[in-house]
């Protein structure tokens, strides 16, 4: 629950406060679950109040998003800049970023990639710059020679399935102690994560048997 603010106060902090009163409704109930009473009555100011700082909900709906989308690239851009270009390191780092801040920030993860959005972009147009990161990271990696030729939006959308889906099954329900240690914990996507990646690397790395196409080629197939 955000906590409440004098309703006198008049500062970015009654505006944060209503940013986040605003996603914790829209993370709980859908936009159809968000109202400037009920943004109001969580932060503890009145509805009019509210329009002082945005002039509707609809701006305020796109503030929230906003700020969502500018945190999670904050994440992946931390994450990339110790690792050198066209590395796997770096392609890495990103995934495990991107689990971070679903984990860290459940209710703008929800937000941003759970609700159906009225109209929805192309995913290359999405703020904050998540795609555009990934995919240019792939194509370093595979111009550096450190990954083996393949399209780099196919295996951008791969490596996002894989993380999301982990992410989403982390947040339904328990995963077994049996597969990470940290099985009933919230860790448990990462953990899980990171035992996946000696399976991506083997698939994604030079060299493992694959033709200029990224296809695993007729001598792999026969050893196999």
């Amino acid at each position: 629950m955000t906590p409440r603010v004098a309703s006198s106060e008049h500062s970015a902090e009654v505006e944060a406060a209503i940013i986040d009163a605003a996603r914790d409704l829209l993370a709980e109930m859908g936009p159809g679950g968000l109202s400037m009473r009920g943004v109001a009555e969580r932060v503890g100011i009145t509805a009019t109040a509210i329009y002082r700082h945005f002039a509707s909900k609809d701006e305020l709906l796109d503030r929230v998003v906003h700020v969502g989308y500018e945190r999670y690239g904050e994440y992946l851009q931390s994450a990339v800049r110790p690792h050198p270009r066209g590395s796997f390191e770096r392609l890495r780092a990103l995934g495990e970023a991107y689990l971070r801040f679903a984990l860290e920030n459940e209710a703008y993860f929800r937000v941003l990639f759970s609700l159906q959005p009225p109209h929805r972009r192309d995913v290359a147009d999405l703020p904050g710059g998540g795609y555009q990161v990934l995919r240019e990271t792939i194509a370093e990696g595979v111009a550096s020679g450190a990954l083996r030729p393949a399209d780099p939006d196919v295996v951008a959308h791969y490596l996002w399935a894989l993380a999301h889906g982990l992410v989403t099954i982390g947040f339904a329900c328990r995963m077994g102690d049996h597969v990470c240690a940290a099985g009933s914990s919230r860790d448990a996507p990462l953990e899980l994560f990171r035992a996946f990646t000696p399976f991506v690397e083997d698939g994604l790395r030079a060299g493992n048997g694959h033709d200029a196409n990224g296809l695993v080629t007729v001598e792999e197939r026969v050893r196999s």
